[in-house]
């Protein structure tokens, strides 16, 4: 059964940037977008890069391999080379921790 897992701290991301986390043998990174925090798989679909070590620009994440971008909150492709999304994982927040929803 799913669970909800603490991943990071409010504090801990500032508006605009992420964060890697690592939760149930899964790695995730943590966005903070102005209208709330975002997670996804931290891996580029494209070559296995690790997507917390690009930048958030605007709405997307950009992968700092080849610069595929990621819509922050659905994992959709923006830009090429990667043709296939990235997970996205619910997120709630309670007081000052995140916590991801993972399987």
């Amino acid at each position: 059964m799913p669970d909800f897992v603490k991943v990071a701290t409010v504090d801990e991301i500032p508006l605009g940037k992420m964060k890697s986390c690592e939760a149930k043998h899964s790695r995730v990174v943590v966005c903070h977008m102005s209208d709330g925090f975002y997670a996804l798989a931290d891996e580029c679909t494209h070559d296995g890069a690790p997507i917390s070590t690009g930048r958030v620009r605007g709405e997307e994440v950009v992968c700092p391999r080849h610069g595929a971008k990621f819509d922050v909150r659905t994992g959709a492709v923006t830009a090429p080379p990667a043709i296939v999304g990235i997970d996205t994982f619910e997120v709630k927040v309670e007081g000052n921790d995140i916590f991801v929803l993972l399987d």
